[in-house]
Protein backbone atom coordinates (compact mmCIF):
# COMPACT_ATOMS: atom_id res chain seq x y z
CA UNK A 1 0.00 0.00 0.00
CA UNK A 2 3.04 2.32 1.03
CA UNK A 3 4.66 1.56 -2.91
CA UNK A 4 1.53 2.82 -4.33
CA UNK A 5 0.88 5.74 -2.30
CA UNK A 6 4.65 6.57 -3.04
CA UNK A 7 4.36 6.01 -6.94
CA UNK A 8 0.90 8.52 -6.96
CA UNK A 9 2.65 11.17 -4.92
CA UNK A 10 5.43 10.80 -7.97
CA UNK A 11 3.17 10.75 -11.01
CA UNK A 12 1.16 13.79 -8.84
CA UNK A 13 4.73 15.41 -8.84
CA UNK A 14 5.15 14.75 -12.50
CA UNK A 15 1.98 16.39 -13.45
CA UNK A 16 2.21 19.34 -11.23
CA UNK A 17 5.96 19.88 -12.36
CA UNK A 18 4.31 19.50 -16.61
CA UNK A 19 1.63 21.86 -16.02
CA UNK A 20 3.87 24.86 -14.28
CA UNK A 21 6.75 24.19 -17.05
CA UNK A 22 3.80 24.22 -19.69
CA UNK A 23 2.20 27.23 -18.36
CA UNK A 24 5.86 29.28 -18.03
CA UNK A 25 6.10 28.20 -21.66
CA UNK A 26 3.08 29.96 -22.57
CA UNK A 27 3.55 32.84 -20.05
CA UNK A 28 7.06 33.71 -21.94
CA UNK A 29 5.75 33.15 -25.63
CA UNK A 30 2.65 35.73 -24.96
CA UNK A 31 5.55 38.14 -23.35
CA UNK A 32 7.43 37.52 -26.25
CA UNK A 33 5.08 38.55 -28.79
CA UNK A 34 3.79 41.45 -26.75
CA UNK A 35 7.39 42.84 -26.27
CA UNK A 36 7.96 42.37 -30.33
CA UNK A 37 8.69 44.78 -32.10
CA UNK A 38 9.02 46.53 -35.28
CA UNK A 39 10.88 49.43 -37.45
CA UNK A 40 8.57 52.04 -38.88
CA UNK A 41 7.97 52.27 -42.30
CA UNK A 42 9.35 55.28 -44.16
CA UNK A 43 8.73 56.34 -47.44
CA UNK A 44 9.31 59.23 -49.92
CA UNK A 45 5.95 60.35 -51.34
CA UNK A 46 7.18 63.32 -53.65
CA UNK A 47 10.46 65.46 -54.47
CA UNK A 48 10.14 68.24 -56.40
CA UNK A 49 13.42 70.02 -57.98
CA UNK A 50 12.35 73.21 -59.69
CA UNK A 51 15.74 73.88 -61.70
CA UNK A 52 15.27 70.31 -63.53
CA UNK A 53 11.89 71.51 -65.24
CA UNK A 54 12.55 72.19 -68.52
CA UNK A 55 9.48 74.33 -68.47
CA UNK A 56 10.86 76.75 -66.02
CA UNK A 57 14.02 76.82 -68.56
CA UNK A 58 15.64 78.36 -64.98
CA UNK A 59 18.35 76.79 -62.86
CA UNK A 60 18.58 80.12 -60.17
CA UNK A 61 15.75 78.05 -57.59
CA UNK A 62 17.95 75.49 -56.60
CA UNK A 63 16.58 74.25 -53.65
CA UNK A 64 14.33 70.74 -53.34
CA UNK A 65 11.33 69.84 -52.02
CA UNK A 66 10.84 66.42 -49.96
CA UNK A 67 8.04 65.14 -48.94
CA UNK A 68 8.43 62.20 -46.62
CA UNK A 69 6.08 59.71 -44.58
CA UNK A 70 6.37 57.95 -41.58
CA UNK A 71 4.19 54.99 -40.79
CA UNK A 72 4.41 53.00 -37.22
CA UNK A 73 2.80 49.80 -38.21
CA UNK A 74 2.93 48.30 -34.51
CA UNK A 75 -0.63 47.84 -33.08
CA UNK A 76 0.15 48.96 -29.65
CA UNK A 77 3.86 50.65 -29.27
CA UNK A 78 4.62 54.41 -29.80
CA UNK A 79 7.53 55.66 -31.20
CA UNK A 80 9.87 57.95 -29.97
CA UNK A 81 11.84 60.01 -32.96
CA UNK A 82 14.86 61.85 -32.10
CA UNK A 83 15.99 64.25 -35.03
CA UNK A 84 17.08 63.37 -38.01
CA UNK A 85 19.71 63.62 -40.33
CA UNK A 86 18.37 64.43 -43.83
CA UNK A 87 21.43 63.71 -46.79
CA UNK A 88 21.14 64.15 -50.19
CA UNK A 89 23.21 62.70 -53.08
CA UNK A 90 23.74 63.36 -56.80
CA UNK A 91 24.71 60.36 -59.12
CA UNK A 92 27.20 61.75 -61.48
CA UNK A 93 26.55 59.84 -65.46
CA UNK A 94 23.78 57.98 -63.77
CA UNK A 95 22.29 58.18 -66.92
CA UNK A 96 25.43 56.64 -69.13
CA UNK A 97 27.31 53.52 -68.98
CA UNK A 98 30.54 55.42 -67.48
CA UNK A 99 30.37 54.34 -63.81
CA UNK A 100 29.12 56.24 -61.69
CA UNK A 101 29.98 58.04 -58.44
CA UNK A 102 27.40 60.42 -55.73
CA UNK A 103 28.48 63.40 -54.78
CA UNK A 104 26.64 64.92 -51.88
CA UNK A 105 24.26 67.78 -52.43
CA UNK A 106 21.84 68.57 -49.23
CA UNK A 107 22.41 67.88 -45.51
CA UNK A 108 19.48 69.14 -43.37
CA UNK A 109 17.99 67.90 -40.11
CA UNK A 110 14.19 67.00 -39.38
CA UNK A 111 12.84 67.93 -35.70
CA UNK A 112 11.99 64.71 -33.51
CA UNK A 113 8.93 63.87 -32.55
CA UNK A 114 6.46 61.47 -30.75
CA UNK A 115 4.63 58.65 -32.93
CA UNK A 116 1.46 56.73 -31.66
CA UNK A 117 0.63 53.42 -32.59
CA UNK A 118 -1.09 52.56 -35.96
CA UNK A 119 -0.39 56.39 -36.74
CA UNK A 120 1.06 57.70 -40.06
CA UNK A 121 3.07 61.47 -40.23
CA UNK A 122 4.33 63.69 -43.31
CA UNK A 123 7.10 65.67 -42.78
CA UNK A 124 7.30 68.46 -46.15
CA UNK A 125 10.45 70.96 -46.42
CA UNK A 126 12.13 72.75 -48.79
CA UNK A 127 16.02 72.36 -48.45
CA UNK A 128 19.06 73.67 -49.81
CA UNK A 129 21.51 72.28 -51.83
CA UNK A 130 25.21 72.50 -52.91
CA UNK A 131 28.04 71.50 -55.24
CA UNK A 132 24.97 69.94 -57.51
CA UNK A 133 26.50 70.00 -61.37
CA UNK A 134 23.23 71.66 -62.86
CA UNK A 135 24.47 71.72 -66.02
CA UNK A 136 25.02 67.90 -66.25
CA UNK A 137 21.86 67.41 -64.78
CA UNK A 138 19.66 69.14 -67.00
CA UNK A 139 21.74 67.77 -69.95
CA UNK A 140 20.00 64.60 -69.04
CA UNK A 141 16.51 65.21 -68.48
CA UNK A 142 16.40 67.53 -71.70
CA UNK A 143 18.02 64.44 -73.46
CA UNK A 144 15.02 62.69 -71.98
CA UNK A 145 17.33 60.51 -69.67
CA UNK A 146 16.46 60.80 -65.67
CA UNK A 147 19.03 62.65 -63.33
CA UNK A 148 19.46 59.77 -60.12
CA UNK A 149 19.39 61.12 -56.58
CA UNK A 150 19.73 59.26 -53.75
CA UNK A 151 18.10 60.11 -50.02
CA UNK A 152 19.50 59.21 -46.57
CA UNK A 153 18.11 59.38 -43.30
CA UNK A 154 19.67 58.59 -39.76
CA UNK A 155 18.11 58.46 -36.01
CA UNK A 156 17.82 57.42 -32.85
CA UNK A 157 14.25 55.49 -32.27
CA UNK A 158 12.35 54.56 -28.65
CA UNK A 159 9.52 52.28 -28.46
CA UNK A 160 7.05 52.98 -25.82
CA UNK A 161 5.31 50.29 -24.86
CA UNK A 162 2.37 50.88 -21.87
CA UNK A 163 4.23 53.28 -19.67
CA UNK A 164 8.08 52.32 -20.46
CA UNK A 165 10.68 53.11 -23.09
CA UNK A 166 13.12 50.68 -24.77
CA UNK A 167 16.76 51.39 -25.02
CA UNK A 168 17.83 53.66 -27.92
CA UNK A 169 18.12 51.61 -31.55
CA UNK A 170 19.76 53.67 -34.33
CA UNK A 171 17.85 53.66 -37.67
CA UNK A 172 19.31 54.22 -40.75
CA UNK A 173 17.38 53.78 -44.08
CA UNK A 174 18.06 55.18 -47.71
CA UNK A 175 16.92 54.66 -51.21
CA UNK A 176 17.87 56.00 -54.51
CA UNK A 177 15.19 58.25 -56.74
CA UNK A 178 14.75 59.53 -60.42
CA UNK A 179 13.82 62.90 -61.26
CA UNK A 180 12.10 63.15 -64.97
CA UNK A 181 12.54 66.20 -67.05
CA UNK A 182 9.58 68.44 -65.27
CA UNK A 183 11.50 68.09 -61.82
CA UNK A 184 9.18 65.74 -60.28
CA UNK A 185 10.17 62.09 -59.07
CA UNK A 186 9.79 59.32 -62.12
CA UNK A 187 7.75 56.88 -59.80
CA UNK A 188 4.50 58.06 -58.97
CA UNK A 189 3.62 56.20 -55.97
CA UNK A 190 6.00 56.20 -52.66
CA UNK A 191 9.34 55.23 -52.44
CA UNK A 192 10.01 53.20 -49.32
CA UNK A 193 13.40 53.64 -47.47
CA UNK A 194 14.96 50.84 -47.01
CA UNK A 195 17.73 49.04 -44.75
CA UNK A 196 19.87 46.19 -44.67
CA UNK A 197 19.63 46.19 -40.81
CA UNK A 198 17.27 42.76 -39.52
CA UNK A 199 13.91 44.98 -37.70
CA UNK A 200 14.12 45.01 -34.24
CA UNK A 201 13.13 41.92 -32.25
CA UNK A 202 11.53 40.20 -35.87
CA UNK A 203 12.90 36.57 -36.50
CA UNK A 204 14.53 36.57 -32.45
CA UNK A 205 13.67 33.76 -30.50
CA UNK A 206 14.32 34.55 -26.43
CA UNK A 207 16.85 31.96 -25.26
CA UNK A 208 14.89 32.01 -22.34
CA UNK A 209 12.00 31.09 -24.18
CA UNK A 210 13.68 28.03 -25.84
CA UNK A 211 14.98 26.37 -22.79
CA UNK A 212 11.46 26.10 -21.63
CA UNK A 213 10.46 24.28 -24.66
CA UNK A 214 13.08 22.42 -24.45
CA UNK A 215 12.19 21.16 -20.84
CA UNK A 216 8.93 20.72 -21.98
CA UNK A 217 9.94 18.40 -24.89
CA UNK A 218 12.30 16.22 -21.94
CA UNK A 219 8.89 15.64 -19.73
CA UNK A 220 6.50 14.68 -22.50
CA UNK A 221 8.92 12.35 -24.16
CA UNK A 222 10.44 11.05 -20.94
Amino acid sequence: MSDYNHDDGGSSCLRCCFSFTVTLGLTSLFMWLSLRTSNPILSIQDIYIPALNKTLNSTDYQKIYIDLKFDNTNKDKGIYYHPFNVTLHYYINASTSISTSKIPISNSTIRGFYQGHNKKARRKDWVDTYGVPWEEAVKTVDGGGLAVFRVDLTTVIRFKILVWKTKKHRLVVGTDFEVNGVGKKERKKGTRLKSGATELGSGQFPVGLGLVVFSVLLLVFN
